[in-house]
């Protein structure tokens, strides 16, 4: 296994708490039947400070970060919990209210470039559009400052690009143009939502790059959600482990990587191979992540998990442990490791 890239811990000298979430809970609706999706989802993002969330696809992942932001939408609800942004709660506010601070105060970058980038508007003509919604510039300074976001994200000639439409750019440059998309508001914080999944192994390393010189330099508040281990190590200063809707470890990036607490992120972690050394077989997790509304009593990973007892099928595990690096597991890692 790769070692943790010690400079993700080094994006910034993270600052004062921007994003605090507490208790969230996603339900959807069904008839009179209320399934939950996530339960009980709780973590701060400090400026300057890269956050990873990580798990299976069907974890909850994605669906945390839309109840933050505002874009849930019915069936889907938020039953429980609350979200601060600089102190103020901002869960309660309606969809006019959330408008306004979605896209200036928090923004997203979405996993494929060409659904968040109009196919009929130029490049430039999408970016001022939401400088002058979001900020005071209008005219030739919007178009001014598109210019230096396309500079900053790394885009050559960035004044011609500016009159060309997404389909005359490439994948890793349309995810460059989102990113700048993102930043056209000057937001606070930043949720990138599988930002590097659809590029290759080289122009994924290029957005990572850039992810942490932007975190660094403008000390947002950042969350990064991704399936991928390897993104995780790379990118990131702490680490959130979800699966089957709840968080279940959850600790500074190096801690979590080199003596992960919960048996689920430990088999994420064996999953990736290691550079120079030759596996006939990477090591599998058997089964699958339960689907919403059908979760086993007690522990949701029980099922797939080599150290299960049965106090696991009848005791949902609550988040302890130290204070920095806490896991939702009866049986953590590191206890098994001194007994």
């Amino acid at each position: 296994m790769t070692a943790p890239d010690t400079a993700a811990s080094s994006c910034s000298e993270t600052g004062n708490t921007v994003l605090s979430v507490r208790g969230l809970s996603v339900e959807l609706a069904r008839g009179k039947q209320r399934i939950p999706i996530v339960q009980d989802v709780s973590y701060d993002l400090r400026a300057g400070e890269i956050l990873g969330i990580v798990g299976e696809s069907g974890a909850g992942k994605s669906m945390s970060g839309n109840a933050i932001t505002g874009l849930l939408k019915p069936p889907l609800h938020c039953s429980a919990g609350e979200v601060r942004l600089d102190g103020m709660r901002i869960d309660s506010l309606n969809a006019r209210e959330m408008q306004r601070i979605r896209g200036k105060r928090i923004a997203m970058i979405f996993q494929d470039p060409l659904t968040s980038l109009n196919p009929v508007f130029t490049i430039g003509a999408q970016l001022v559009e939401t400088i002058e919604r979001h900020t005071d510039r209008h005219g030739k300074a919007a178009w001014a400052q598109a210019q230096s976001l396309l500079e900053q994200v790394g885009i050559p000639a960035a004044a011609d690009r500016l009159k060309q439409y997404p389909h005359e750019f490439s994948g890793g440059m349309r995810q460059r143009v989102v990113i700048a998309l993102a930043l056209a508001g000057e937001p606070d914080v930043l949720f990138a939502d599988e930002p590097t999944t659809a590029l290759d192994v080289s122009i994924q390393a290029q957005i990572i790059a850039l992810f942490k010189t932007l975190c660094r330099e403008k000390g947002l508040a950042a969350a990064l959600v991704t399936h991928d281990m390897g993104v995780i190590a790379q990118a990131t200063d702490r680490v959130a482990v979800m699966y089957a809707g709840r968080i279940v470890e959850t600790g500074p990036t190096a801690d979590v990587l080199k003596a992960p607490r919960h048996p689920y992120t430990s088999a994420l972690m064996r999953s990736i191979p290691e550079v120079g050394h030759r596996q006939a077989r990477l090591p599998q997790l058997s089964g699958t992540m339960p689907r919403p509304g059908s979760l086993p009593t007690g522990c949701a990973f029980a099922p797939r998990c080599d150290f299960a007892t049965a106090a696991c099928a009848r005791e949902i595990p609550q988040m302890a442990g130290t204070a920095g690096h806490p896991a939702a597991c009866l049986h953590p890692l590191d206890q098994k490791a001194t007994t």
